[in-house]
């Protein structure tokens, strides 16, 4: 019984810790994250963090884990009965998160790319969530049962994150980014269905 309650306590706490290493993570980014510094942030010793998360690594991972739930989560509090003004949602709170952090997580999985592989997720890819949210609003848009509408929604995440890279990259008029995604992915379908 004492063994349930610790873990218990121990799956809390490291949610704490993630939860209050947003603002962190977002502000350093992963290279130059220092265990020290955000145990003093959090007001712990850096061997209960160490505890808790085994490295750095590790800690990142789940900090993105939180972000990707987190994303869903508004996603699906968003979401409306229209699929085209679900795809503008997406791409909104997407664009509007990535612009506005100068340490971004897509920004550090470009440097390794492999980076999101090494989750140990027993449930699946971390992004299967919202990966089902825009395969269910590309189903309604494309009407057609034969395409693969998890594939669809992969290519339209990484076309909309080479936006967002850009963008870090070389900052650019945005006010049309949303549409001119949209219209770009899918007029290149529609293109290749004729």
């Amino acid at each position: 019984m004492g063994n349930i309650k610790k873990k218990k306590n121990t799956a809390l706490k490291k949610k704490e810790y993630i939860k209050d290493s947003v603002k962190y993570f977002q502000e350093v980014g992963y290279e130059k994250a220092n265990m020290s510094k955000l145990a003093k942030i959090l007001d712990v010793s850096v061997g209960t963090l160490y505890k808790v998360f085994v490295n750095k690594e590790n800690l990142y991972l789940e900090f993105i884990l939180y972000q990707i739930d987190s994303f869903s989560q508004v996603l699906e509090k968003n979401q409306t009965k229209d699929p085209m003004s679900n795809l503008k949602i997406y791409l909104e709170h997407k664009y509007n998160y990535f612009m506005a952090n100068k340490k971004s997580i897509e920004l550090s999985l470009a440097y390794d790319p492999f980076f999101v592989h090494k989750l140990s997720i027993d449930k699946g890819h971390p992004m299967d969530k919202i990966f089902k949210f825009l395969a269910k609003q590309f189903k309604e848009i494309l009407k057609d049962d034969k395409r693969d509408y998890i594939h669809i929604s992969i290519l339209f995440k990484k076309l909309s994150d080479g936006y967002a890279e850009s963008f870090k990259i070389k900052k650019f008029d945005t006010s049309n980014i949303i549409d001119d995604t949209i219209d770009l992915f899918l007029n290149g379908l529609l293109q290749h269905t004729k």
